[in-house]
């Protein structure tokens, strides 16, 4: 009978730049762990397998499809994810059964180091690392597993078995939680190697831990202690750590070299670690940089290169998406979607001809050549009435704009499936060709930036709103654009502000509780859905607001709509594609098939009743 949780026999490291080194073995057994080679061995596996989460289609799958942010571009074939069809289903074989395996392969890598470490490491600073890192891996993947699934089996050693009973969320949130605290005690508060765990990582995922118990989708196991631990653990990141909140929001994602500056920023707090050398970049490579481009190679002057990226076109952002940012005061919104190209491409240069010409002159000449501005794209508010089809014309870059007049006063859009604003967080230059889906890029699983939300969060649902805006002021004030920074020509057109202009908008990016009080005008802005009609529900919404602002596309918005129970109502709301066929039960993940299918007890396979009793509500 196959198992699903084996015994781990092999470490294939394709592993942490500096500390992981590429070890191939063929054959490990127990006594491999008994020896100090071992452990390394399996402790640099647990390291490999968070890159897991930046690895493939999954990566965005489970996080950002099918919610208000992102619905599906001309990229469909995980579309599913998005529009939540019949075919989502227990059997699906390519993105929840790889996920549900792998969180519980990790599981048992660190069923294995609990087990050993303490066997063959000397008690002392070295065994504590190793026993605290087993751990946070352990913890890690349970709070992943129940944050998707809700409750699933625990399995707390290492040897292989065949029956398994499925344990509550409250009992598998009490396991994270508790491994979590374990590793927070034996973990050390700084490493010489990038990418190694800290306390701090570890104070992080406990804040977030504890903000998501005391979320709706928990509120029957929450605890009363809940969101002051959450408050508690964030603080200490915030206040206590050597996490400091990057300068620029773009020193973030500007990825100038591989290893280069932004993957050592200060505001990163734990990142799995990516290379260029394809010993280290293992079976996929961080392929987040696929999924969020939309098309641009078959644009005048354009073709595919490395610079731009391969589109795969999964993501496209929803109207929320655009929206949601103050896109005349906050840098974040330009900084995190790419709306300009330079011509790259010679033999499709496009020419001048005598229905758009500015001047007759002009008939016959290129519009632009390599080097300048060959494709805009114009994201103004859908009631703007200043742009029109002669506009568009007269444009040398071809000119994309959200919405303009297009004949006989019918308004319309330049963008569709395969033409909207990219997001430009993940595009990695530094890929071996222009083919090649192996990215290089670090994938940030937590950082600083998210750290001050969720301390945010847990003071606003405490009532203390004053602190809450204390946070979020702290991330506005570094997202506002600064006194003489520049901005895109772009930016100034589609704000229609002055050319040129570059005062400051730290003052108009302040928050107060204006913004989540009932009938104040600051929350027309806000898009709040019909049942947010109280200052508490308010607040929940603002913060969602909040998280797309500052995390948009960073593989949490899922998990946060779910765990607040505003999954349906936002994607109703902001997703047309997944408007038609969300329900409620879609609030948690259905277990993997094959768990019922290879799972024994008594000796004997589950019946159907057996199996039906153990699925999610709905499933």
């Amino acid at each position: 009978m196959k198992k699903i949780f084996l015994l781990l026999i092999a470490i294939l490291p394709l592993s942490c730049k500096d500390f992981l080194e590429e070890e191939v073995v063929a054959t490990l057994t127990q006594d491999y762990y008994k020896t100090e080679e071992g452990i390394e061995a399996l402790t640099n596996g647990g390291y490999e397998s968070l890159r897991f989460h930046h690895n493939y289609e999954w990566a965005y799958a489970l996080t950002n499809y099918g919610t208000d942010e992102f619905t599906n571009g001309g990229g469909t074939d995980f579309v599913i994810w998005n529009t939540y069809v019949a075919a989502l289903d227990p059997t699906n074989g390519t993105i929840l059964a790889p996920f549900f395996s792998q969180m519980y392969a990790q599981i048992n890598t660190a069923n294995l180091g609990i087990r050993m470490v303490p066997t063959v490491i000397p008690a002392g600073e070295k065994q504590n690392t190793r026993l605290g890192e087993m751990y946070f891996f352990r913890g890690f993947s349970y709070f992943n597993l129940v944050m998707q699934f809700g409750g699933v089996p625990i399995k707390l050693d290492p040897d292989p078995q065949t029956e398994y009973t499925r344990s509550s969320a409250e009992e598998v949130f009490q396991l994270a939680i508790s491994d979590l605290r374990r590793a927070l005690d034996l973990l050390p508060t700084s490493v010489t190697q990038n990418g190694r765990l800290t306390k701090y990582a570890v104070q992080h995922f406990l804040a977030k831990a504890y903000l998501t118990r005391a979320s709706e989708l928990n509120a029957a196991f929450s605890k009363a202690t809940d969101l002051d631990s959450a408050t508690y653990f964030a603080d200490e990141v915030i206040l206590n750590s050597t996490r400091k909140l990057a300068v620029d929001y773009n020193d973030l994602f500007r990825y100038t070299a591989v290893n280069g500056p932004n993957e050592q920023n200060a505001e990163i707090i734990l990142a799995s670690q990516f290379d260029n050398t394809q010993s280290q970049l293992g079976r996929y490579g961080n392929q987040t940089h696929l999924y969020f481009l939309s098309i641009y190679q078959n644009q005048p002057g354009m073709i595919r290169d490395i610079l731009n990226g391969r589109e795969f076109q999964r993501l496209r952002p929803t109207d929320y998406a655009l929206d949601i940012y103050d896109r005349a005061n906050d840098s974040r919104f330009y900084k995190s979607f790419k709306t300009a190209y330079i011509a790259n491409n010679p033999a499709s240069l496009p020419k001048w001809d005598a229905t758009n010409a500015p001047t007759p002159g002009q008939v016959g000449q290129f519009k632009f050549n390599i080097g300048d501005t060959s494709l805009i794209y114009i994201v103004n508010a859908l009631d703007d009435d200043r742009f029109d089809e002669a506009f568009i014309k007269k444009q040398a870059a071809t000119t994309m704009v959200r919405t303009f007049e297009g004949g006989n006063g019918v308004t319309t859009s330049s963008f569709g499936l395969s033409i909207f604003p990219s997001l430009s967080k993940y595009i990695d230059p530094f890929r071996q060709s222009v083919a090649d889906q192996k990215g290089t890029r670090d994938g940030i699983l937590a950082r600083l930036g998210e750290t001050y939300l969720i301390a945010a969060e847990a003071y606003g649902r405490k009532g203390e709103y004053a602190k809450a805006l204390e946070y979020l002021n702290a991330l506005r004030t570094r997202a506002a654009y600064k006194a003489n920074e520049v901005r895109s020509n772009i930016y100034y057109i589609a704000e229609d502000l002055p050319y040129g202009e570059t005062t400051s908008t730290e003052a108009s990016m302040q928050a107060t509780e204006n913004f989540f009080t009932p009938g104040s005008p600051e929350t027309d802005s806000e898009m709040y859905p019909p049942s947010a009609t109280t200052k508490e529900s308010m607040f929940i919404h603002f913060m969602l607001n909040e998280r797309s602002r500052e995390l948009m596309g960073e593989l949490h918005r899922w998990m946060d709509l779910s765990r607040t129970k505003t999954l349906v109502e936002r994607a109703q709301l902001f997703n047309a594609e997944a408007k038609p066929n969300i329900t409620e039960k879609h609030n948690l993940r259905p277990i993997p098939q094959v768990y019922f299918d290879t799972n024994l007890k008594n000796g004997l396979p589950l019946t159907p009743e057996e199996k039906q009793a153990e699925q999610n509500p709905g499933w």
